[in-house]
């Protein structure tokens, strides 16, 4: 590696002193329409010259011979403009700004001014198709056209990615089915670290991350050598705005209304930036507020051993969430040649919560008095998410060629708020126990171990000739043998509270990148790079659990005056499932109730430490280590321009990972430290063919190897067993990064009027897939408790076919020419061998992790100068995320995330030239994010619903 670098630098040092003496005529410019950048925008001189302009649409022709030279410019969706030119030997020919008009013809009777959905669409087309890889790209204006708040909504509607949601907001990105952390998400091209509440993964959950500061996006799915190369699935790049070419100020306000919670939203955003008269200093400076009510009706069915269910929780979450963006951004151009940038970014999420969960416990009934437990769990936390990056980078000119060079650092951060105090600051529960409460004795079963059940009594899904049917939501509920049966605070006894404390900070320390290309002439281009990541994470978590002792035990009757309704708990799935079992639930402690109760109650509270999970006692060891990474790359490619139709792109990065994980676990029930590290070189050879028979027609051929790392929790060197909820996950230090031979063809064609059509088909080969083994077993001695574990599979492959069309209808009479859809899809297969075992002595054959079998989106517009009204439907299908190695002919212990559809609105109207009046409802359908065991969804693991939210809004762009 030490050779590479040092052969890079070397040759680049003589380029630069090549191109310090031999300066040529060169010329230079920015392309803008009357608002914004144009970037992809087609450059040609009269002598065959060509360039392409960067995102801030500038461009930069070198090695120009003398004469009377024309050039001509060309964007989709814009008119051709043709600018003669006298060259001059050594002469820096600055074109300043270049303003393109909208193409009047194109337009026909639509008149579309200013950030136009139309310019969006053209900014984005223009760099897919000049791109030599395999591209998708949404620009800002188009962002705000769909009610998308944070940046992985932004994603879902492009072809093949789909996202996680939590709390009805999207969070985790996915790429052509496969895992969010075996694609890369990243900031101005760069991954960001991670720090969430349960995820140990490598995926960034972005729900921290506002909208509003994102330029573009790109979705590349076949990388090239530049890019960093952990990307299996693919790259989203996320890239935040940067300085305008003239004064802008952009502000937008609006309110709303969360259906679920009845509660109100509200956000507001503003935007200014500016360049200087002289052009060499530009700035930006935008930030978003974001404030809303939510809520959230869940119900969960616990197993443990068997198909039966031994414990249902009907959760009810009520919350307010709080999102901040801000983003700077300065630049300095001490020449036409010469760009300095720096940027700085925050991203902050805070989630305050109240949770209130009824626990119904069909293993402890009483079928002499047909009674069983209830234990309510009254929940009080702020969840706090917190990231900030810095970027300083550089881009010059040289004579044949280009250099840039960056430096940037990042932090993320994951905390509990000060509930119940700052010292303790944890999700925060408090649980009481009401015995002797009756239920409908049909509802519970209890199969013999010997027959596979769990010799005890359980509930059963209809599907396991049980009374629980999803299909009829409302029997669900039905098991309480009292129709008018409720709660009593004076017979809820208190039974424990929880302190469970999590903190992860993880920092790119540094991520140091430069990058030389060099321009040999108009057909070959040689690009040459090099970077560095210097990364350290720190996990720290307690699960602490306290009894009372001392005085008698309270009721919950004792804090009276801390007593309250339940928040929306009469409207419990009321309106998705028609139940009335939020009538059951009486008083709960406000949030303040429980903080008094614990700052109160500290003499009668003492550590339980068999159901504590704490490092000093040799638990948790799993969620307790630190993480030091640095991965060196290095990379050489070239483009070659065959003739004008045939472009080839090849080349190699190669990358190595040195990663050292420190912890403790347990040997002969004592306490040690426990350290691996793991190191490993990744060599990664890449090959694009671009055919481009006509002007707007684009045929490309890819074929890649990329990886993926493992995650940090599966090389955790230890484990975490759950004793309250039967659940054990444990680490595998030793674990091997995932292999990925990609290929790709794709075909797409370019409309006149701002549209495209395309088409492709994918296949990749997997070796070394990572999975998580989830079977029942025993833990220290304890039965039937879900163990899971990462280990590397057998070989696996997916392959798919993806197609898209965007068209307007401009050949149709009268208002329905204002009409037009976007419409792409994907649907995909795969297959991988779990490892071998005594069931199944050749591996167990299943579908890769996270792959859904379809992808779609489906929108239909209609839009004239000042009205724009669109109606989005996104489907995506569902996927196994976890796989029951064991199991011989059944998916019964194998558990999914269940298929998703969603439906959204959008209108906005001009009013004169500066303002926009826009609403949105977003999640019409109100379908349930749902997780269950087994391919069918006919045995539920969770059932989620968000409700529908509504906003109106007001924006200002000068």
């Amino acid at each position: 590696m030490k050779t590479i670098y040092k052969a890079i630098f070397i040759f680049s040092v003589a380029l630069f002193a090549q191109n310090m003496t031999a300066q040529k005529a060169t010329i230079s410019g920015t392309v803008t329409d009357s608002q914004s950048p144009l970037p992809g925008a087609t450059i040609i001189l009269s002598n065959n010259q060509k360039a392409t302009t960067d995102f801030s649409g500038y461009f930069t022709i070198q090695d120009v011979r003398s004469g009377s030279l024309e050039l001509q410019i060309a964007y989709i969706g814009y008119e051709t403009k043709n600018i003669k030119i006298e060259v001059k030997d050594n002469q820096q020919v600055r074109l300043g700004i270049i303003r393109l008009e909208t193409n009047s013809k194109e337009l026909s009777e639509v008149v579309v001014s200013g950030m136009s959905q139309r310019n969006s669409e053209a900014r984005a087309l223009n760099m897919q198709k000049k791109s030599m890889s395999i591209v998708n790209v949404i620009a800002a204006d188009g962002i705000g056209k769909l009610p998308d708040r944070n940046a992985a909504e932004t994603v879902q509607r492009m072809p093949g990615v789909s996202i996680e949601r939590d709390q009805g907001e999207g969070r985790f990105v996915s790429v052509r089915g496969l895992p969010p952390f075996w694609s890369s998400t990243t900031i101005n091209g760069n991954r960001i670290p991670t720090a969430e509440e349960e995820t140990t993964s490598r995926a960034t959950a972005f729900d921290f991350f506002p909208s509003d500061l994102i330029a573009y996006v790109e979705a590349t799915k076949a990388l090239t050598p530049d890019m960093d190369g952990d990307a299996i699935g693919g790259s989203v790049n996320f890239t935040t705005q940067t300085a305008p070419t003239k004064r802008t100020i952009k502000a937008s306000i609006f309110s709303g209304y969360n259906q679920k919670s009845d509660k109100g939203i509200y956000s507001g955003s503003i935007t200014i930036g500016d360049k200087s008269k002289n052009g060499k200093f530009g700035y930006i400076i935008n930030g978003t507020y974001w404030d809303r009510n939510w809520a959230t009706d869940n119900y969960e069915a616990r197993r443990n051993g068997d198909q039966g269910v031994y414990r249902l929780e009907l959760r009810d979450y009520t919350g307010v969430r709080k999102t901040t963006g801000l983003n700077g951004a300065m630049e300095f151009n001490p020449s036409s040649r010469d760009k300095i940038f720096l940027k700085a970014t925050y991203g902050g999420l805070s989630d305050t919560e109240t949770h209130y969960k009824h626990r119904i416990r069909f293993d402890k009934f009483n079928s002499t008095t047909n009674a069983l437990t209830v234990e309510q769990q009254d929940i009080h936390n702020e969840l706090m998410t917190q990231f900030i990056g810095i970027d300083l980078g550089g881009k010059h000119q040289l004579a044949n060629g280009n250099l840039d060079w960056s430096l940037a650092s990042y932090r993320n951060q994951f905390k509990y708020g000060n509930i119940p105090n700052a010292e303790d600051n944890s999700y925060f529960l408090i649980q009481f126990n009401q015995t002797g409460v009756g239920v409908k004795p049909e509802y519970l079963n209890t199969v013999p171990v010997a027959n596979g059940g769990a010799g005890g009594p359980r509930a059963y899904w209809a599907a396991d000739g049980g009374m629980l049917d999803p299909n009829n939501p409302k029997s669900i509920f039905d098991f309480y043998s009292d129709p008018n049966f409720k709660t009593d605070p004076t017979k809820m006894k208190f039974s424990t509270l929880e302190l469970y404390k999590i903190s992860i900070v993880e920092r790119d320390n540094i991520i140091a990148a430069v990058n030389y290309e060099h321009n040999f002439n108009e057909s070959l281009k040689m690009k040459f790079g090099a970077k560095l990541t210097d990364k350290d994470r720190i996990a720290t978590f307690r699960d602490e659990y306290y009894n009372w002792v001392g005085s008698p035990t309270p009721y919950l009757s004792n804090y009276g005056s801390d007593l309250i309704n339940q928040p929306g708990g009469t409207d419990y799935m009321r309106r998705e499932t028609g139940t009335n079992i939020g009538n059951t639930f009486g008083p709960v402690l406000s949030g303040n109730g429980m903080n008094n109760l614990f700052n109160t109650s500290q003499a009668n509270l003492v550590l339980n430490p068999v159901d504590s999970q704490i490092p000093e006692l040799g638990k948790g060891l799993g969620r307790n280590f630190n993480v030091g990474e640095t991965t060196s790359s290095a990379y050489a490619m070239a483009t070659y321009s065959i003739t004008d139709k045939w472009t080839v792109l090849g080349g190699v990065r190669v990358t190595n990972t040195i990663t050292q994980v420190t912890g403790k676990t347990v040997e002969n029930n004592v306490v040690i430290d426990a350290e691996n590290t793991k190191t490993y070189t990744s060599v990664l050879p890449m090959l694009h063919i671009k055919y481009t028979p006509v002007e707007n027609l684009n045929l490309r051929f890819a074929t890649t190897r990329t990886f993926a790392r493992p995650n940090f929790g599966d090389i955790s060197p230890a484990g975490s067993l759950n004793t309250i909820d039967g659940e054990y996950a444990g680490g595998n230090p030793n674990l091997n990064p995932t292999y990925s031979w990609n290929f790709d063809l794709l075909g797409e064609y370019f409309l006149d009027e701002v549209g495209v059509i395309n088409a492709g088909v994918f296949y990749k080969s997997i070796t070394d897939p990572i999975f998580d083994d989830t079977y029942q077993g025993t833990i220290n001695g304890i039965p039937n408790i879900e163990i899971s574990s990462p280990t590397n599979g057998g070989n696996a492959w997916i392959g798919g076919v993806e197609f898209g069309i965007t068209k307007r209808f401009s050949f149709l009479p009268g208002f329905l020419k204002y009409f037009g859809t976007q419409i792409n899809a994907t649907f995909m297969n795969s297959e991988m061998t779990l490892g071998q075992n005594t069931n199944n002595p050749n591996g167990r054959k299943v579908s890769t992790p996270y792959q859904a079998k379809e992808l779609y989106n489906l929108q239909l517009f209609y839009e004239t100068g000042k009205l724009n009204v669109r109606a989005a439907f996104n489907h995506k299908g569902a996927y196994a995320i976890s796989f029951d190695a064991n199991a011989k002919n059944t998916d019964m212990n194998d558990i999914y995330y269940g298929k998703y559809n969603s439906l959204d609105f959008s209108a906005s109207y001009k009013v004169g030239d500066h303002f926009t009046i826009f609403s949105d409802l977003n999640n019409v359908l109100n379908e349930p994010l749902m997780y269950h065991f087994g391919e069918t969804p006919n045995r539920p693991k969770q059932v989620e619903y968000y409700g529908a939210k509504f906003n109106l809004g007001l924006k200002y762009n000068l």
